[in-house]
């Protein structure tokens, strides 16, 4: 069985205000079938009150609605079948929703088999938390798509006594991940299994950087250094556990 169309309806709880509130409506499709077709939509609305000095200070603009449609890679196409698969849906009725309930509506058409429409289901592998993370990853595709965002790009580097360097690329566009280790001046290419970005990114992404302490060239002092895409060089030898994961790539 597989999915010829998936629609999903989003909208953030009615408790949630702007500009953080926000609704999107995504359509995909199998497309020549090596590629997922995807057409999406998000608008932030109610924010025609709230100052720009306002909006800005929170990390927005005033034109973050936006809307692409395109085609994604093969690895896209298997992880929504895949995800699609294992969903089960129940009813997705508004008025039974709290206040603090956000609002899911999928539409899953399938070829065989008879058109579905709910709410994916609070555990299991095709759960609200797992299309809530794999859409979250496809957004980030369609930023980068869109030239809006750049691949996420790390470097680790460690000065003495044996250098060590790592350069990892994420393109959430391909679902790829490829990185270079070099040490010894030895260097040495690999890919990681896409399912291994998040491990990472959620390490990184767990401790505070202070901007103040970074260092704005590369680095020559001992010590381990994280890079991550742009002129900050974070020293970050007092986060044993990110080091050693970065080590271990």
């Amino acid at each position: 069985m597989s999915f010829t169309n998936l629609r999903i309806r989003f909208q953030t709880a009615r408790s949630l205000p702007a500009p953080y509130a926000y609704f999107y409506t995504l359509d995909m499709r199998p497309a020549f079938g090596d590629f997922l077709q995807v057409d999406l939509s998000i608008t932030y609305p109610d924010r025609d009150d709230i100052e720009d000095d306002e909006l800005i200070a929170e990390g927005f603009t005033r034109d973050d609605d936006f809307t692409w449609s395109g085609r994604l890679s093969k690895p896209w196409l298997q992880a929504v079948a895949k995800l699609a698969e294992q969903t089960k849906l129940q009813p997705a009725g508004e008025d039974d929703l709290d206040e603090d309930d956000d609002f899911w509506e999928l539409t899953l058409k399938q070829n065989p088999g008879p058109d579905r429409q709910g709410r994916p289901a609070a555990t299991g592998p095709g759960s609200t938390d797992n299309w809530q993370y794999l859409v979250q990853e496809l957004t980030q595709a369609t930023f980068e798509a869109d030239g809006r965002e750049r691949p996420f790009e790390l470097t680790y580097l460690r000065i003495g006594p044996e250098d060590h360097e790592v350069r990892l690329i994420a393109s959430f566009a391909q679902r790829n991940v490829n990185f270079k280790t070099i040490r010894n001046r030895r260097e040495r290419n690999r890919s990681l299994p896409w399912t291994a970005l998040q491990d990472i990114m959620t390490a990184v992404f767990a401790n505070d950087y202070d901007p103040d302490m970074a260092q704005l060239k590369r680095p020559k002092a001992p010590g381990q250094w994280l890079n991550l895409g742009t002129d900050e060089w974070y020293n970050i030898s007092a986060f044993p556990d990110l080091t050693e994961k970065l080590e271990n790539l």
